[in-house]
């Protein structure tokens, strides 16, 4: 059941966007969001900055209705979405990257989830700066396609690895979508309790998405619903940041198989309201 805002009213969509060092595009992404969301929601900011009390109570007073989390360390992403998560009112709960910024209504992705009951999470379409389609829907990363996706990426200078098999201008179930967007129904949250915080940052998406299908779930790429994404990729040029790229697939590996073991999907597409399995 939905919880209340302290006016009385329903809270259909919790958005909770990280915060770390990033106040400016924090502001930015909010800014959007207001502009596309039309049913009752809240916003929560969850900090990873560690913040002195001053800066606290300056970001508080100045943020309106945005409710803000203080953490009192930098636990990693995952870490920081649960913080979040756990004060979260909604029927509907979505992770958010700072550095998103969405194009088009947010409550259709909310009408979708409404009218197909078997899905627990949804991703939308993510494009660039200058409208490059980014692959933010991707297959179960094994060992041997993790190998092949980085020497694509090394070898070819791709920063996008589209699959030529895929629409992507189709509504369909994907193994699993990329953590700067996904909305999640309320039963699908308590079903698998959050995000992994074992995962300091990165493939913590990937075992969301897994467990949500393990939980009888289904994982739905939404092309109608549009952002554009910046990325950092940081493990692509930063020590530091590939060593923990690495610890956290050899991690998901080792908790579902290195080369197989991940709940299959079923493979739908949906047309509006219809949806059409396709037995191949």
């Amino acid at each position: 059941m939905d919880k209340e805002q302290g006016d009385g009213r329903q809270v259909v969509l919790s958005v909770v966007i990280v915060e770390y060092h990033s106040i400016e595009e924090v502001q930015t992404c909010i800014a959007s969001l207001e502009k596309c969301v039309g049913v009752t929601h809240e916003i929560i900011v969850s900090s990873n900055s560690c913040y002195g009390e001053k800066e606290r109570a300056g970001l508080a007073a100045d943020s309106g209705h945005v409710s803000w989390v203080f953490n009192e360390q930098n636990g990693g992403f995952a870490y920081a979405m649960n913080e979040g998560l756990k004060r979260a009112k909604g029927a509907y709960l979505a992770i958010m990257n700072a550095d998103c910024i969405f194009e088009t209504p947010l409550d259709d992705m909310i009408t979708f989830m409404e009218h197909h009951s078997e899905v627990g999470a949804v991703g939308p379409q993510m494009h660039d700066a200058q409208g490059n389609i980014q692959d933010t829907a991707r297959p179960y990363v094994t060992l041997p396609r993790f190998i092949w996706r980085q020497a694509r990426r090394v070898v070819g200078h791709q920063t996008s690895i589209l699959n030529a098999k895929m629409d992507y201008g189709q509504i369909q179930t994907v193994d699993w979508v990329i953590g700067a967007f996904i909305m999640v129904s309320r039963q699908a949250y308590q079903d698998t309790g959050g995000l992994d915080e074992r995962f300091f940052m990165y493939a913590e998406d990937l075992d969301w998405c897994t467990r949500i299908r393990m939980n009888g779930w289904e994982v739905v790429y939404y092309p109608k619903a549009l952002v554009t994404y910046k990325g950092t990729r940081r493990a692509r040029s930063n020590k530091k940041y590939a060593k923990i790229f690495l610890k956290s697939h050899v991690a998901y590996w080792k908790k579902f198989g290195f080369f197989y073991g991940y709940p299959p999907r079923k493979k739908i597409l949906f047309h509006h309201d219809v949806k059409e399995y396709d037995h191949q």
